[in-house]
């Protein structure tokens, strides 16, 4: 890593935990705090039992090792068992109903009696509003802002959840297995020259999308210095039109399989077999990474397949379902590859025809 890049890692790491220690404070054996959504409040001494409501909310209490404090989930949470964290932790679907997904249910949610609900993507209204209804203080992970949760946003959430949930250690230890798995893909690439254009489709985005949805600054990409075909610094997942796909003509096609059954019909479609990608047989399969919103391990799963595709000879000696497997027994607890795979298809070269 070169001098100027370690420094601003410093510097952000830095602005993060002074932002986290800026929003707590101590009174009278009660902690009182002010959320990442700028709400203030007080938390009761002792936390034991936790709901987790809205897209990311339960993922990053699992991330922190917390999930044997949850007293209830979304309905959603067992009615749709795809992501790595519940694969991993099956005995989350057998907790108590606490509402639909998106926020719950404030009667729900009370009669589990948690001492703390924590949310995302929630607006203060609602927030207040169910904190009023049941009378549990509620507190949020980000600012409610839509879109999918980027880095600097996890680095936040699980440093200021912990301070609440007493999982520093954890925390910390997360953060920095993320970054080694973020410069161990920076550095095996870093001066190498792939010299082909690339696209990400099929990128989710409130449920499946086809072909055309994709992402600015997709972070596999970043990280293994590569640029979509289509780049917008003020938007990050969007569809575009196919005319557009057409003339940017990528030689290679990256799908994220939340939307495949979508992709597929797009590919049936005469003017897209056009696309050089389809042509030489040059479309991809990885994992969804957006999935009530983003799935970190995930990302990071895909990033060494993508690597491994692109650069096989500086990834030879890293196996990308084996690379997949130890990240989600580091994020989740549990190596889940093949149970992602059977579900969605797994790290493959796409069919055609």
């Amino acid at each position: 890593m070169s001098y100027s890049k370690q420094k601003n890692k410093i510097r952000l790491n830095l602005v993060i935990a002074l932002i986290v220690i800026s929003l707590f404070s101590i009174s009278a054996g009660a902690k009182t705090l002010t959320d990442l959504a700028d709400r203030k409040l007080s938390l009761p001494d002792k936390i034991e039992r936790i709901v987790a409501i809205g897209p990311g909310a339960l993922r990053m209490v699992v991330y922190l090792e917390a999930e044997n404090m949850v007293v209830g989930v979304e309905e959603f949470e067992k009615r749709n068992q795809q992501r790595p964290y519940i694969i991993a932790h099956p005995e989350l679907t057998k907790l108590p109903v606490i509402g639909p997904q998106f926020g719950g249910d404030a009667e729900l949610i009370a009669a589990q009696n948690p001492d703390l609900i924590i949310s995302s993507y929630l607006s203060q209204a609602e927030m207040n509003n169910l904190q009023a209804k049941t009378s549990i203080p509620v507190i949020s992970i980000n600012d409610g802002s839509p879109g999918s949760m980027t880095e600097a946003e996890l680095k936040m959430a699980l440093k200021f959840l912990a301070e609440i949930l007493n999982k520093n250690d954890r925390a910390e230890e997360l953060i920095n297995i993320f970054d080694q798995h973020k410069n161990e893909l920076k550095s095996r690439t870093s001066n190498l020259d792939l010299g082909m254009n690339v696209y990400i489709g099929g990128i989710g985005n409130k449920g499946a999308q086809g072909i055309t949805s994709t992402e600015a600054n997709y972070p596999p990409f970043e990280y293994l210095g590569l640029n979509n075909i289509i780049e917008d610094d003020k938007k990050s997942n969007f569809t575009i039109s196919k005319e557009r796909l057409l003339l940017e003509n990528p030689e290679l096609i990256f799908i994220d399989q939340g939307g495949i059954e979508l992709v597929e019909q797009d590919l049936k479609r005469e003017e897209f077999k056009y696309l050089k990608a389809y042509q030489e047989n040059e479309i991809y399969q990885l994992l969804p990474y957006n999935h009530y919103t983003t799935n970190f391990a995930t990302m990071l799963a895909n990033s060494y397949f993508i690597a491994e595709t692109l650069y096989p000879e500086a990834f030879k000696m890293l196996e990308a379902k084996e690379k997949a497997n130890q990240i989600y027994k580091q994020f989740v607890g549990q190596p889940v590859y093949s149970e992602m795979a059977e579900i969605f298809g797994g790290f493959k070269k796409m069919k055609l025809n």
